[in-house]
């Protein structure tokens, strides 16, 4: 049997917030498998970045473990490519310059490093604004960015935390189709953690469904949907309720 990509084994963590301590995440135990897309779903309070934080190396468990390839997570890794909220360009540089900071240390050649940005912003659709500022870009362009900057040390993991929470409704969906495009060109295993129960039905392998204070696995909702996926199909509709259902949403 294949070793799974990333596992956690019954992670806890705990914060000290106004003096006093809260548990934020207790015995989370789950396993990603190379090339799969698990989504993390859950009312505000549920720990959801803070398992992401955890799994990228930026926090440590209380108690528990967290490996990535059989080694320990003990600090950030390009390994593990991470994709926020907001896009975090930085504005005097360009969005190929952006790109490129993610490979820094990869060792690579200033042309080979030229090449793979080349290829990455070609793949996230922006390869005409190689030399456009972030200010000349909208809010799905400069997320496109961030998530070829994501990619582009070829991590086996990347962690998405709300990436498209920010934006309009239309760019939000649009963003959602390219970046299941992108997961079925590239093959990268991905974590993301949404409020949004549609995005996790689209996009997502498995869904683990977290109840708050402490975050806490309540479900895990394997997602057997064909791909291309579309959001008006029975069987698309009927996964969505039962989840909004389960969460107290309707």
């Amino acid at each position: 049997m294949t070793s799974p990509l990333l596992k956690l084994e019954a992670v806890t963590k705990g914060f000290l917030q106004s003096g006093r301590p809260v548990q934020a995440l207790r015995d989370i135990s789950i396993t990603v498998g190379e090339g799969e897309f698990v989504a993390f779903v859950g009312a505000s309070g549920c720990g959801k970045s803070t398992l992401l934080r955890l799994i990228a190396g930026l926090e440590a468990p209380d108690t528990g473990s967290v490996a990535l390839a059989g080694t320990p997570v003990t600090k950030p890794s390009l390994a593990c490519g991470m994709i926020f909220q907001d896009h975090r360009l930085l504005p005097w540089l360009t969005v190929a310059q952006n790109v490129d900071l993610a490979m820094e240390t990869s060792g690579l050649s200033k042309t080979e490093r030229r090449e793979r940005v080349r290829e990455h912003l070609e793949l996230v659709g922006l390869g005409k604004f190689a030399g456009a500022f972030p200010r000349q870009l909208s809010g799905g362009m400069a997320q496109r960015a961030a998530i070829a900057r994501g990619l582009i040390p070829r991590p086996r993991l990347l962690l998405l935390d709300e990436p498209f929470s920010a934006l309009d409704a239309l760019t939000r969906t649009r963003l959602q189709n390219e970046l299941q495009r992108i997961w079925a060109h590239e093959k990268t295993a991905m974590v993301l953690v949404t409020h949004d129960i549609e995005e996790a039905v689209f996009l997502a392998d498995r869904i683990v469904v977290l109840a708050p204070h402490p975050g806490r696995i309540s479900a895990i909702h394997g997602v057997t949907l064909p791909r291309p996926r579309h959001r008006d199909d029975a069987g698309f509709v009927a996964l969505r309720s039962a989840l909004l259902h389960g969460l107290g949403g309707d």
